[in-house]
């Protein structure tokens, strides 16, 4: 018997031996595959094992009616500890996935895809705030889909398109300012500072409204030109750009070129200046990483400025994980051009200030 565990520990010792003898033989591709491997395994173990705490605490609580201890019978004083030696879990993990299994008791899906470690608690936690038993389905499909941010920004725009949120009204609120000129001084010097602070107005063209305002003028009958020859403006420059990229593409075709998919410098600039650096989805103040073919370029092999919008990665990841989500976006979007179907998963061109499209 004692030869038998002799042979194998050698054998175990002569496998580990070969084992990192064979690592130093590997490329870097194959060492980062196996890298993906094992990191990908022991992650699922780890929500494997998260899933099965509410059914420990369960266990345990139920030993301790009767003056006994689950855990301390195999020898850990509370469940945290458990956690934390058998899976490096901390305290608070461990706090949120039992109150994740507390307010999914009347939402199957979402409670069994917890405790079967389906999908992590971290992203379960994005949704609890708007689950519900007539939705937990869908949201269950959006988890499994979705990156954590682009689950993130797809639950903050649930909440805003259904009224979940607290919205500013009044001053607070950017696209309802006005500039009232109040009669009392000190009425003045706030609305000075709420210009200041919201719009952040140089001092001379401050100075210039508020004494227009002062004389009667209409500030906002003004301001308002402004904006429909501003957007004048843009139309009449991307109808030109359109023009010029049809005439690229009836050009490329004739001598069989396949459609560039670069998207040219100076629909970028058309687009960011009508958008400027962030994205285009009223409320979303995170920068633009992408442009998004609204009507995907597979359609008219042509970049319509029309129809490129900039987007944060979680609304673009958002604009081509599927129709329920997609629509949440488009819904949301001023777009003055008809509304296209977007057709294309491949549509990944980014904006001037960042790197090449990949």
């Amino acid at each position: 018997m004692n030869k038998i565990v002799m042979v194998k520990s050698v054998k175990s010792q002569n496998s580990q031996n070969d084992f990192c003898v064979n690592l130093k033989n590997l490329s870097d591709k194959e060492l980062y595959l196996i890298c993906k491997k094992w990191g990908a395994a022991a992650l699922a173990a780890r929500r494997k094992f998260a899933g099965l705490l509410p059914e420990i605490y369960a266990r345990e609580m139920a030993e301790r009616e009767k003056g006994r201890s689950w855990l301390k019978k195999r020898g850990f004083l509370s469940v945290y500890e458990f956690a934390a030696k058998l899976a490096g879990m901390s305290r608070e993990q461990v706090d949120l996935v039992l109150r994740l299994e507390k307010r999914f008791e009347d939402k199957t899906i979402l409670h069994s895809a917890l405790v079967s470690g389906e999908v992590s608690a971290n992203k379960l936690a994005r949704v609890v705030s708007i689950a519900t038993s007539e939705n937990q389905h869908d949201l269950l499909g959006k988890i499994e889909t979705l990156s954590s941010r682009a689950l993130e920004v797809f639950v903050k725009d649930f909440k805003n398109q259904n009224g979940l949120t607290e919205t500013k009204t009044g001053d607070e609120s950017l696209h309802v300012q006005t500039f009232k000129l109040e009669k009392n001084d000190l009425q003045v010097q706030t609305l000075e500072s709420e210009i200041n602070f919201d719009l952040e107005l140089a001092d001379d063209v401050k100075k210039n409204l508020l004494e227009m305002k002062k004389k009667g003028i209409d500030i906002n009958q003004i301001l308002r030109a402004f904006l429909n020859e501003r957007k004048e403006k843009l139309e009449q420059e991307k109808s030109r750009i359109v023009e010029k990229q049809i005439q690229k593409r009836d050009d490329r075709a004739i001598i069989g070129m396949p459609a560039n998919r670069y998207i040219p410098i100076e629909v970028r600039r058309v687009v960011i200046k009508e958008f400027g650096n962030k994205c285009s989805i009223p409320g979303c103040n995170r920068p633009a990483e992408n442009l998004h073919h609204e009507k995907g370029f597979a359609i008219d092999q042509c970049h319509d400025p029309r129809y490129l919008k900039p987007l944060c990665r979680g609304h673009h990841e958002l604009a081509h994980a599927g129709s329920f989500a997609r629509a949440v976006i488009l819904c949301s979007l001023s777009i003055d051009a008809p509304k296209q179907k977007c057709l294309s998963r491949r549509n990944r061109m980014q904006i001037p200030h960042l790197p090449a499209a990949a």
